[in-house]
């Protein structure tokens, strides 16, 4: 039983544009907002005090959903409490356009949207940090330990700069380019690949123990140099770090053959860097174009090469938060 009210939360993807793998060691990360890809929650007034949910997994009771979606039962379960909705009923509907097991923070942009859309419906006006922590709830859950990144970058429509143990913030560019963000079809493992890594860093073996750990170091300086060469419109320096990272990446056994084919195509279509993005073994990768007209021409290249998919984002920031 329904009414027509309806309430909707909306959040988007995200794409790491350097920082991954490093960051999980304390090395900072630069964030961009993926804003072609979209989640929607909508909250639908119902006359009686039910909760029902409506997503890909599962449509039905909230509380006959299957662990999978534990996460966003937990969530719901504390807005209602701490936002006093205690026997109001509601439908919560998910429509995404984020792929899954792509890197690109779907779990965390169901986790704001539906934060968004209940607050709305219990006319509650958060700020950007009381949305971050609402959505670590369900973060925790889904991902054990979240770091938070994926929290901010879905939340926030500016490039994000995130370490452990500072204060999550945004920074402004603003530079013609764009970033060609393609996804292989090939479906990653972020959780292996960390763990990979980290087996490499514990290696009996002190050469490539050292190795890894520098690898690691210089993939957070590569953080500083980029923030720094977005900040000064400097594209050939930023692809010249994109570039230095793959290099890394691929040394650290976290790259892929599907990623390497698009990355290569990149090159050839004149990208001024390319490299994987997320936790890698598959997934997505991007691409730096100078200009809009050069990404067209690459992201049909990757096309080509076999990407099923792809997106733009323009290297702009505003800085907001």
């Amino acid at each position: 039983m329904m009414k027509n009210e309806e309430y909707r939360g909306v959040s988007h993807g995200k794409v790491i544009l350097i920082g991954e793998h490093s960051v999980v060691y304390d090395q900072p990360a630069i964030v961009l907002p993926l804003n072609e890809a979209r989640m929607s929650v909508y909250v639908q007034l119902r006359t009686d005090a039910d909760l029902y949910i409506d997503c890909e997994y599962f449509c039905g009771p909230l509380r006959s959903a299957p662990d999978m979606l534990s996460n966003i039962r937990v969530l719901v379960e504390r807005l209602i409490y701490d936002f006093s909705l205690k026997n109001k009923g509601f439908n919560l509907v998910v429509r995404s356009t984020i792929p899954h097991e792509r890197g690109m923070g779907s779990s965390a942009a169901v986790a704001v949207a539906t934060v968004r859309a209940v607050a709305k419906f219990a006319g509650r006006a958060l700020s950007f940090k009381e949305e971050f922590e609402y959505s670590q709830v369900a973060e925790n859950i889904a991902h054990s330990t979240a770091s938070g990144l994926d929290s901010a970058a879905v939340a926030s429509d500016s490039a994000v700069w995130f370490q452990h143990g500072a204060e999550i913030s945004t920074f402004a560019f603003d530079t013609d380019a764009v970033l060609v963000v393609a996804d292989t079809g090939v479906t990653g493992s972020t959780r292996e690949a960390v763990s990979d890594v980290r087996a490499l860093l514990k290696s009996y073996g002190p050469n490539v123990s050292c190795e890894t750990w520098s690898s690691i170091h210089r993939l957070g300086q590569l953080s500083f140099e980029s923030a720094d060469a977005l900040r000064a419109n400097s594209m050939r320096a930023l692809g010249e770090s994109m570039n230095e990272a793959q290099r890394i990446l691929s040394s650290l056994r976290v790259s892929h053959a599907s990623l390497d084919r698009c990355i290569a195509a990149a090159h050839v279509a004149g990208a001024l860097g390319a490299k994987l993005t997320g936790g890698g073994r598959g997934g997505c990768m991007i691409a730096l174009a100078q200009s809009s007209s050069r990404a067209e021409r690459i992201r049909a290249a990757l096309t080509q090469a076999g990407a099923i998919r792809t997106w733009l984002v323009p290297l702009q920031s505003k800085g907001i938060h």
